[in-house]
C-alpha cells in the first residue's frame, strides 16, 4: 500500500517542513504520496501571496531570511544549505523587501523542495481548503472542493487561522450598521476593502502596530500620494486629496519600535535568561526580571565593547556590579549614572513602561512629541553611534530562542511568555525605520493623529468617541478601524474546531507536536505546528546563524513522519 502523507497548509511552516522532508529522504518509503493542500500559493501561502499590494513590506532585512539549515542547526537530519532572500534576489542584506519578493522566494523554496525528493516520491498541490478530517483505518481530509484524500500521516501546518468575534466587537460593527459610519474589526489591512472608509473623513485607529503601519500606507500611498526626500534628506508627503484622516492610539500609545540595524554578535548564548533559570524557577516574575536583565545586558555588553570611550569604568567590574542588582532597582540606576555619563547611551526602558508617561493639552502637542519620539527610535535604529540600543534586539532573540527550545514548559515560564509577549512585539516586531519617518510626514502633512495612550473607544451619539490618558478631551469619528491581526481562535475554523475541543487552541504534545484527544491522548499519526496549536508557535522567518527552534522543529517533525510513513501498514 502506498505511503500518503497530508500537509495541509503551504506557507513558510509547510514549506520548511518539505525541505526537510527532502533532506531527510532517505528515510522516504518507497512510492510516497504527498499532498500539500492550501487554497493560496504553494510556498507562500496567504500572508506572502503575490497578489497584494506592492507597497507591503516585510519587516526584516532581506539577509535575515532563510528557509535553509546552516552549520549552526543543531538538528539529527542532513544540514541543506541553501540562499538566503539577500542572496536569492541580489537585493541588498540590508534591504527590506516587498511581501511580493518574500512569497517568490518561499515559492522558489517550496519547488527546490519538490526537486530535491526522490523520483519514487511524488508530490500533489490541492488549491483549495481542508474542511474536515475524520479518522478511520486511514485518516479522510475532505477537501472544498470535494476531493478526499486517505492519509496515513496528516501534518496541519496552517498560520494565523482568523479569530472569533468578541461582544465588543460586534457591539462596535451593530453600532456603525445604525448610524451609518464603518467598523473594521481586527483582520490583516490587506485583505480588508478600505475603500468603505471615505476621503477627508476622521477614522479612529486602534492599534500602532505593524497592521496600523500597513493600514496609514495603503490608505495615503496607496491612494495616489508621494513620499518625496529634500535635499537635507527630509522627508515630506504630497496628499491626493482621497486620503481619511486617521487618529491613532494604543495602550502603550507609541508606534512599535524599528527594526534596528544590529550589530555583530559575538556570542548569543544567554546570559541571565537561561535553560536552566527555565527548569528551576517557580514564579513568573523570577523569569521576567531575568528577561529583562538580558536585554539591558545586551545593550550595555554592546555599549561597553564597540563604544568604550563613552564608559567610564571597567567592563568585568560593571559586571559584577550589573549581575548583584535588579534593573529596576535605584541602586541600578546610580550604577549606570556611574559608568555611563551620557544620558542618551543609556537603556531604553521603554518595553517595561510606555515612554508616553504625560498628557497633553491637545493634539498638535501630542503630534508634537510623538515626531520627537519617532525621529529619535529612527536615529537609534539607524545611526551606528547607537548601536547599543539596537543590540537589544539581540537580548530579545536570546530569551525568545530560549523560550522556544524549552521542550515542556512548566507553569511559571508559560505565565511568563505570555507577559514577556506584551513587549516582545514593540521591541522586536517593528517596520523598517523609513515606515516610522512616513508617518513623521503624514503627521506634519495633517493625514495623522495621534490620540496617545490607554485607549478605549466608546459610542456617543452617532460617533465612535476615542479616549485617552494622553488627551484631555475624547476625539470622535463615523468610522472605526482596530489596526491589529486577530487573536488566533481554532474553534473559528471548520478543520480545526472539532480538534480544539473548546479551546482556542488545538492541544497537543509540546515534545512531539501530536494532536492531544479529548482525554490528553497524543494522535500517533496526526500533527500541528503552527500559530493556532498549543505548541510550535513560531514565526514565518528565522535568522540564519542562530541555530532557530524553526529548523530542529521541522527536521524533528519531519523525521517523526517518516518513520510512521515507513512503518508496516498495518501498524500504521
Amino acid at each position: 500500500m502506498t505511503a500518503v502523507l497530508a500537509v495541509i497548509g503551504a506557507g513558510p511552516r509547510g514549506t520548511g517542513l518539505l525541505e526537510r522532508l527532502a533532506a531527510n529522504a532517505s528515510l522516504l518509503p518507497s512510492g510516497c504520496e504527498i499532498h500539500v493542500i492550501d487554497p493560496h500559493p504553494a510556498g507562500a501561502g496567504r500572508v506572502w501571496r503575490p497578489d497584494q499590494s506592492p507597497l507591503m513590506l516585510m519587516n526584516s532585512r532581506a539577509a535575515d531570511v532563510t528557509m535553509f539549515t546552516d552549520d549552526s542547526v543543531r538538528c539529527t537530519g542532513p544540514i541543506t544549505p541553501g540562499p538566503t532572500l539577500a542572496e536569492w534576489s541580489g537585493l541588498s542584506p540590508d534591504a527590506f523587501p516587498t511581501r511580493r519578493q518574500g512569497g517568490a522566494y518561499l515559492r522558489w523554496c517550496f519547488d527546490r523542495a519538490v526537486r530535491a525528493l526522490p523520483s519514487h516520491a511524488s508530490v500533489v498541490v490541492h488549491r483549495t481548503s481542508a474542511v474536515a478530517l475524520s479518522d478511520g483505518p486511514r485518516q479522510t481530509v475532505a477537501l472544498a472542493d470535494g476531493t478526499r484524500v486517505v492519509a496515513d500521516v496528516v501534518v496541519l501546518a496552517q498560520g494565523n487561522v482568523g479569530g472569533h468575534r468578541t461582544p465588543e466587537q460586534q457591539a462596535h460593527e451593530d453600532f456603525a450598521a445604525r448610524t451609518g459610519g464603518t467598523y473594521l474589526p481586527p483582520s490583516c489591512p490587506g485583505d480588508e476593502d478600505l475603500d468603505r472608509l471615505p476621503a477627508s473623513e476622521p477614522v479612529l485607529v486602534s492599534g500602532m502596530g505593524l497592521a496600523f503601519v500597513d493600514l496609514a500606507v495603503l490608505l495615503t500611498e496607496g491612494r495616489g500620494g508621494r513620499f518625496t526626500r529634500d535635499r537635507d534628506g527630509a522627508l515630506t508627503y504630497r496628499p491626493s486629496g482621497r486620503e481619511p484622516v486617521l487618529h491613532a492610539g494604543s495602550r502603550r500609545g507609541v508606534p512599535y519600535l524599528p527594526k534596528p540595524l544590529l550589530p555583530p554578535l559575538a556570542d548569543p548564548a544567554p546570559r541571565f535568561f537561561t535553560p536552566e533559570l527555565l527548569d528551576r524557577a517557580t514564579t513568573p516574575g523570577e523569569l521576567v526580571g531575568a528577561a529583562c536583565r538580558e536585554l539591558v545586558w545586551a545593550h550595555y555588553r554592546e555599549l561597553f565593547a564597540t563604544h568604550a570611550s563613552r564608559t567610564r569604568m571597567p567592563w568585568d567590574a560593571f559586571a559584577a556590579e550589573f549581575a548583584a542588582v535588579p534593573v529596576t532597582a535605584p541602586a541600578f540606576a546610580d550604577l549606570v549614572t556611574a559608568a555611563v555619563p551620557d544620558p542618551a547611551d543609556h537603556a531604553a526602558m521603554g518595553f517595561l513602561r510606555s515612554p508616553l508617561d504625560r498628557s497633553f493639552d491637545g493634539q498638535p502637542a501630542l503630534n508634537s512629541w510623538m515626531c520627537t519620539h519617532i525621529g529619535r527610535a529612527v536615529a537609534r535604529a539607524t545611526d551606528p553611534r547607537h548601536s547599543a540600543h539596537a543590540a537589544v534586539l539581540h537580548g530579545l532573540l536570546t530569551v525568545s530562542e530560549t523560550l522556544e527550545g524549552l521542550r515542556t514548559p512548566n507553569p511559571a515560564a508559560a505565565r511568563a511568555s505570555r507577559v514577556l509577549s506584551t513587549f516582545a512585539a514593540y521591541l522586536g516586531s517593528g517596520p523598517p525605520p523609513h515606515r516610522l519617518e512616513q508617518l513623521q510626514a503624514l503627521t506634519q502633512a495633517g493625514v495623522l493623529h495621534f490620540l496617545g495612550a490607554g485607549l478605549r473607544v466608546e459610542h456617543s451619539g452617532d460617533f465612535f468617541s476615542a479616549h485617552t490618558a494622553s488627551l484631555p478631551s475624547p476625539v470622535t469619528a463615523r468610522h472605526f478601524v482596530e489596526a491589529r491581526l486577530p487573536d488566533p481562535d481554532a474553534r473559528m475554523h471548520p478543520l480545526l474546531t472539532p480538534l480544539a475541543h473548546n479551546r482556542t487552541r488545538v492541544p497537543v504534545d509540546p515534545d512531539t507536536f501530536q494532536v492531544l484527544g479529548q482525554e490528553g491522548d497524543a494522535h500517533p499519526h496526526r500533527l500541528a505546528l503552527g500559530l493556532f496549536a498549543g505548541g510550535g508557535a513560531l514565526g514565518a522567518f528565522s535568522r540564519p546563524g542562530r541555530n532557530a527552534p524553526f529548523f530542529r522543529q521541522n527536521d524533528d517533525t519531519a523525521r517523526r513522519v517518516l518513520t510512521e510513513l515507513s512503518s508496516p501498514a498495518g501498524t500504521r
